[in-house]
């Protein structure tokens, strides 16, 4: 069962085991046909409540799980890699690294570029060493807020959404190139909705448009 549907049933089934177990009147004797009805509701609440039970177990799992496959970013053993050598790429918030976009693309292009290329290629070695190797590889792209206006890019990728695919995608498939197994790859977009930097200036948008590489597990 899929978490979402695990959290959807877990407020109906308790709601349906506390309408079940409803009470009658104080000092109304109950017949024979009442009897029997108690005795179908409380088998059925019984019933609803051992399911409601699986539910949560199966929520507290599927949370586990979550927890466990979400790993940490390449940022957190950027020294033991070594990439912080690597030119266009650096390390921002949180640990984590990232390839700047104005670095490894033209503007308004998902194009990798000479330099990007090679940044990548120095990147996949450091990504299939060691225990760097065994793990999961997350590209996410991401674009600055100013909306897609050239004619092209607009005719290409539609909006900062299909700019950041696009670019991830780039990245994706220039780590395969490169030696890194596609098993272990995965691409993500965030468009503008998650930027490195909030609040600057316009000339801060740069921070803002870079392609992040996380490792899971």
């Amino acid at each position: 069962m899929s978490l979402v549907r695990t959290l959807a049933l877990l407020p109906l089934a308790a709601a349906v085991v506390m309408t079940a177990a409803g009470c009658k009147p104080r000092g109304q004797k109950a017949s024979v046909a009442d009897q029997e009805r108690d005795a179908q509701s409380s088998r059925a609440s019984s019933s609803l409540q051992a399911e409601n039970d699986e539910l949560r177990a199966q929520l507290a799992q599927a949370r586990e799980e979550l927890e466990k496959n979400q790993g940490g970013s390449v940022g957190e053993s950027a020294a033991n890699l070594g990439v912080t050598d690597i030119e266009g790429i650096t390390t921002i918030g949180g640990g984590r690294i990232a390839l700047g976009e104005d670095f490894a693309f033209e503007k308004g292009s998902a194009t990798l570029n000479k330099d990007g290329k090679k940044a990548i290629e120095k990147l996949a070695l450091k990504l299939n060493d060691g225990d760097s190797a065994g793990h999961l590889i997350v590209v996410e792209g991401h674009t600055d807020d100013a909306p897609v206006s050239r004619p092209r890019t607009v005719e290409l990728y539609t909006d900062n959404w299909g700019l950041s695919a696009a670019r991830a995608a780039s990245v994706v498939r220039a780590l395969q190139a490169a030696g890194v197994k596609p098993e272990r790859l995965r691409g993500s977009f965030r468009g503008q909705y998650a930027p490195a930097v909030t609040g600057g200036k316009k000339d801060d948008r740069g921070a803002n448009r870079r392609v992040e590489i996380f490792l899971g597990k």
